[in-house]
This record gives C-alpha cells, sequence and structure tokens, in this order.
C-alpha cells in the first residue's frame, strides 16, 4: 500500500465523509460494492451500497513488507447473494480496494487505490441473516512466494520436480533459430530466413 495522496488526506481531514469502494472480479462479472447507502457512480460504473451491513478490517500500513489480511464481511438476508458467491468460488480472484471521500451530495470527490490483491478464503455463516467473510491477501504476500511466480526455465522445474524433462529443450531452443515446417523458413526473427 502506498502513502495516501494530499488530496484525500486533505479531503478526509475537512469532511470526514470517507467510504470505501470495492471490486471482487468474479467470473460471472464483476461486483461493485460501497461501504454507504444507495448507488453511486465512481469510475464510470455504478457501486450498490451495502450500508452498516458491510464492513472492512483494519487495513494495516507500515514500512515493512507485511502480509496481514484484510477481511471483507457482508451480513445479509438475500439467499441469490450466497448462491451467486457459491456459484462463483471467489478463491484467487482479484480484489480491488479504494479509500473515497464524497461531497456534501455524496458524490465521490477524491479517491485512491489503497490494496490490489486476491481472495484466499471465503467463509459463509448461514442463518436468518447470513454472514459471507472474504480474506483479501495483498500483493505483498505474492512478492514474499515469489518462486513460484518467476520466469520458468529447465533448472527451475528440475529443481521443484526432479527428473522432469518437459523443459529440456528450452536452452537450446533459445540459442538457435527452429526449422519451420515449411522449406527454408525458420521460426521467429525474418531476418535470417534463406532467400529461395
Amino acid at each position: 500500500m502506498e502513502s495516501l495522496n494530499a488530496a484525500l488526506l486533505a479531503d478526509l481531514a475537512n469532511s470526514g465523509r470517507a467510504r470505501y469502494f470495492v471490486r471482487l472480479a468474479f467470473k460471472s462479472g464483476d461486483v461493485l460494492l460501497h461501504t454507504g447507502v444507495g448507488e453511486r457512480r465512481f469510475k464510470n460504473r455504478t457501486w450498490h451500497g451495502v450500508g452498516m451491513l458491510g464492513t472492512v478490517s483494519e487495513i494495516p500500513a507500515s514500512d515493512k513488507n507485511d502480509s496481514a489480511r484484510i477481511r471483507l464481511t457482508l451480513h445479509t438476508q438475500d439467499q441469490a447473494v450466497l448462491a451467486e458467491v457459491a456459484e462463483n468460488d471467489p478463491i484467487s480472484l482479484g480484489c480491488e480496494i479504494y479509500l473515497v471521500t464524497v461531497d456534501e451530495h455524496y458524490r465521490v470527490s477524491q479517491s485512491q487505490i489503497l490494496e490490489s490483491g486476491y481472495i484466499v478464503a471465503c467463509d459463509v455463516e448461514r442463518g436468518d441473516v447470513s454472514q459471507i467473510q472474504l480474506s483479501i491477501a495483498g500483493e505483498s504476500e505474492r512478492w514474499k512466494d515469489a518462486r513460484l511466480h518467476q520466469r520458468w526455465n529447465d533448472a527451475t522445474q528440475k529443481a521443484l520436480h526432479p527428473g522432469d524433462k518437459f523443459f529440456s529443450e528450452q536452452t537450446t531452443a533459445n540459442k538457435q533459430k527452429l526449422r519451420d515446417t515449411q522449406p527454408g523458413k525458420y521460426i521467429g526473427d525474418n531476418r535470417h530466413e534463406r532467400q529461395r
């Protein structure tokens, strides 16, 4: 998370009307929510208010590469919402959390993205008022697991899976042109084609 911009800080100090806007990138389409009431326009899209039914946990900030998780909680009596969460299986899907200030007419005034991460857990408690709680891991958590997100080659494949030769031809392929199925053609840069 980066430090808040000056305009947003000034707005927070003067008005104190802050909201969280949350974009959940479900497979069936984005779910756009905010912690106020009613519908709000933001980034040329309509965001739906969940009011006191929705909470966002404290968003940790420090000068270290911490990986504390953020919890989003929604209380609802709507069974369709529960069905939507169940159908979409939100684990590993993207999530963006914005801090937004609104003016006296509740229009968005200033905003800044606080966290861009992904959903790592989804807990649902069913009842008269059901609760959906999502745990969000930020990019700092992904960075701590960089080994799984590095550029792949034969050495990294064999380190994780000894004896696996899936990438064994990659080094050779990187050092020379590969012949195409067409006579005199090569895969890659056309400058080195043989002229007929």
